[in-house]
Order: structure tokens, then C-alpha cells, then sequence
């Protein structure tokens, strides 16, 4: 009987936890996802922004959720947003779902920038860094 009981409640605790993780939209193996600090030189890409600020200096970052390396580059980033000029934009561009926009610039890995010149078209394109590469770049 005892066996029996603590069957029941392992099984129960087991549905309850795979209820609860569906319910509030993640899995116990997801990749924590990096939380970018909404701001008006790094923002998420989104194509308005992207084109309203066509007279600064725009960088994308491709960056994927389960990538240690952008993980690390968007903390990077948040750490030094008061060294950022006004005139840089860093777009952070998901790289799993920013299809379109990885064929148009030739992204073939996560943790690649690209910064581009008023007509969007790439000036520089490199993988890894973070904002000391960005400043430098985009001088």
C-alpha cells in the first residue's frame, strides 16, 4: 500500500510540474533567456525602429536565447549602456526567427554583428565581442 501511495504522488508530482511548466509557457529544459534592457541605443529589432533610426550608426546583433556567447554579449551590452553614444543603435535581432534578415546579410552563426549604413546595406560584419568591438567599429 505504501508503494502504491507514493507511486500516486510521484506520478502526481511529476503531471503537476509538466502541467505548471506548460502554463506558464517553458520547459525545464529551455535555455534561460537573456533579458535585454529596452533602451534607445539597444533595443530588440523590430523593422520600425530599425528604419526610424536610419540616420545612426545601427548594428545587428544575431543573437539566439540558448547561445552562451550572446548570453554573455547582451550582459555585456546592459553593463556599458551609459558608454553607448546616442548616435549608435545596437538592434538585438533573434537569430532563430529573423529568417529574412539572416539570408539578406549572409548569417550563417549566432553572436554576429553586422553594422550597416543608412541604406541598411553592411559596412562590417564580424562574430563575437561585445560593446568595446561596437564602439570600435562604429567610431
Amino acid at each position: 500500500m505504501k508503494k502504491l501511495m507514493l507511486g500516486l504522488i510521484g506520478v502526481a508530482a511529476i503531471g503537476a510540474g509538466f502541467l505548471g511548466s506548460n502554463l506558464i509557457g517553458s520547459s525545464a529544459l529551455a535555455a534561460p533567456k537573456a533579458q535585454t534592457v529596452m533602451t534607445k541605443s539597444y533595443m530588440d529589432y523590430s523593422k520600425a525602429d530599425f528604419d526610424k533610426a536610419a540616420d545612426k550608426k545601427r548594428v545587428l546583433f544575431f543573437a539566439a536565447s540558448w547561445c552562451p556567447s550572446c548570453r554573455g554579449a547582451d550582459k555585456d551590452i546592459n553593463a556599458n549602456l551609459k558608454s553607448i553614444p546616442e548616435s549608435v543603435v545596437i538592434f538585438k535581432t533573434d537569430y532563430d526567427t529573423q529568417t529574412a534578415l539572416k539570408t539578406q546579410y549572409g548569417i550563417t552563426h549566432q553572436h554576429t554583428f553586422v553594422y550597416v549604413d543608412k541604406a541598411g546595406k553592411a559596412l562590417k560584419t564580424w562574430s563575437g565581442g561585445g560593446t568595446a568591438e561596437i564602439l570600435a567599429i562604429t567610431k
